[in-house]
């Protein structure tokens, strides 16, 4: 049988079997040419520019890699520094502590933007204000001073107030509080939120998240930051979705269990609630938050019907989900 003539047609047959994985024998005994001829017909329109093109690849990022880890860690939800609730946030880093917990993920909300929000002003009450260099200075003296006085002094300068309404003065109070936490852990994951959008709306321009750790002053890499308002942990097994999601429904994490078939860690609502997807597979848990609201204005001047908010984290040990809150016996969860 003589062998086929090569057109346009048979050399994407050619194509198209090598591509599947059959070798250049296998072609060419199916297609009854010589294994040279194969050879050389694949390799010209591999490299020939005038061979059929499929649609191109877009150039554009695909957002599939989010901030991941594994082991066990701390899950910090909307903490809003400076507004957040120190004694509470205390509590949970010395059970984390206590627990051998060495990472943290926080979960949308890190710090609370007040300065930029484009939310309506609200009533101020006219406190003084203290430079970070003025407080420092202040600090020095007290500690000179006999105990007595020191005390007293000290207790002036880290009373001294702010309504968090000057850009400066509350990155200022913020940069103080995350140097705190950074030196308490040793890996930290940070998840966007909307309240780090306001920076985004502020500048009017895209900007790369890890300006909010050159912001901080926080290192790179013991801090990572990407893009992503959720992240991922795997621990005993399991595997956790940390969210900030823009639905605060109260149905919100349930639904996102049974869409993604995660167990779901969810912030932004301020709510806490312990649930299961439809499959009672999978947790869904809205977690609370971090931040003491009655330094907002917009929450603590004015009544609103909602549901109550809580303060809450959640500390993910061995694949198991430790949702905390005010309510529990530190003392007792120590030792376990």
């Amino acid at each position: 049988m003589p062998a086929p003539k090569v057109n346009n047609k048979l050399k994407r047959e050619i194509v198209r079997l090598k591509q599947s994985g059959r070798t250049f024998a296998e072609i060419a005994e199916e297609l009854h040419l010589a294994i040279g001829t194969v050879k050389t017909h694949y390799y010209l329109n591999q490299g020939q520019p005038t061979a059929p093109q499929r649609i191109p690849e877009s150039r554009y990022v695909r957002y599939d890699k989010p901030p991941t880890l594994e082991g066990d860690a701390l899950v910090l939800p909307d903490v809003e520094v400076p507004f957040h609730h120190a004694e509470f946030l205390n509590q949970v880093i010395d059970l984390a502590d206590a627990w051998g917990i060495r990472q943290v993920i926080c979960a949308g909300d890190l710090m609370h933007m007040d300065s930029i929000s484009g939310w309506e002003p609200n009533w101020s009450v006219g406190t003084s204000k203290l430079t970070e260099q003025d407080e420092a200075r202040l600090l020095a003296i007290a500690l000179s001073l006999p105990a007595s006085k020191r005390d007293a002094l000290l207790e002036v300068v880290t009373s001294a107030g702010s309504d968090g309404k000057d850009f400066s003065d509350e990155m200022g109070q913020a940069r103080q509080v995350l140097t705190a936490l950074d030196a308490c852990f040793d890996k930290f994951v940070w998840i966007m939120g909307n309240h780090e959008g306001r920076l985004l709306r502020a500048i009017n321009s895209p900007v790369n998240p890890s300006e909010l750790l050159n912001l901080m002053q926080l290192e790179q890499g013991k801090w990572e930051i990407a893009p992503y308002y959720y992240g991922l942990l795997k621990s005993g097994g399991e595997t956790f979705r940390i969210t900030h999601p823009k639905s605060a429904a109260d149905n919100a994490a349930r639904a996102l269990a049974s869409q993604y078939h995660q167990h779901i860690l969810m912030g932004h609502s301020h709510k806490m609630m312990f649930d299961w997807d439809v499959s009672g597979k999978y947790a869904a848990v809205q977690m609370g938050h971090m931040v003491d609201e009655m330094r907002l204005a917009y929450a603590a001047q004015r009544d609103a019907r909602r549901n109550s908010h809580k303060l809450g984290a959640v500390i993910v040990r061995d694949g198991y989900i430790w949702l905390l809150n005010e309510h529990v016996d530190w003392n007792r969860l120590r030792n376990l």
